[in-house]
């Protein structure tokens, strides 16, 4: 557990200083992570308790890297039109033109100097393609009947399709929301 805690520290830790200089990025990387190894040596044992007080005395991976992209005079990328195109892409792209809409989206998201890899795939994979499938699911999708008995689905058929729909329209929603909220907090100060 331990070297997880530190694993995904590093992590975090590239991922935030993924604008500067490659050269700059492994070495800061380095330097923390033998910084890590030093202070753990120093201690009886390196337990999680161990592990976490180290982290902690380090800070915010967020705030090395504001710290080495000041020294190194590289200002933060602010979200721009790119990211704002990207949401709006991702979200009804695919509705707008038809599938092109949503990989141009994707391919704006994932060009962006903004969000994190994680944030890049949480935009690709919740429901890909947007709102395409709701859209084209609640509009085109027909229900077709034959025979002399009921038409349409029963209570529990319709119940969980209005349950599906509902989450097909959620997701890419809560999605926009999210990347949006990254951006923006990614981008203060």
């Amino acid at each position: 557990m331990s070297n997880d805690l530190i694993d995904r520290y590093l992590d975090d830790l590239r991922d935030d200083v993924r604008d500067l200089p490659k050269r700059r990025q492994d070495e800061l990387v380095a330097e923390i992570k033998d910084h890590i190894d030093s202070a753990l040596a120093e201690m009886p044992n390196r337990d999680e308790v161990s592990v976490r007080n180290v982290l902690e005395r380090l800070g915010d991976p967020a705030d090395i890297a504001d710290e080495a992209r000041d020294r190194m005079g590289i200002p933060r990328a602010k979200a721009g039109i790119r990211e704002i195109a990207a949401v709006i892409l991702l979200l009804i792209g695919g509705i707008v033109i038809p599938v092109l809409g949503w990989i141009i989206g994707l391919l704006l998201l994932w060009s962006s100097p903004v969000w994190t890899s994680r944030d890049k795939l949480i935009g690709s994979l919740i429901i890909p393609g947007g709102l395409m499938l709701p859209f084209e699911l609640f509009f085109f999708a027909s229900y077709t009947c034959s025979g002399s008995g009921p038409c349409g689905p029963s209570g529990l058929e319709q119940a969980l399709i209005t349950i599906g729909f509902a989450l097909a329209v959620a997701a890419p929603v809560v999605t926009s929301i999210y990347l949006t909220r990254r951006a923006s907090i990614l981008t203060r100060g």
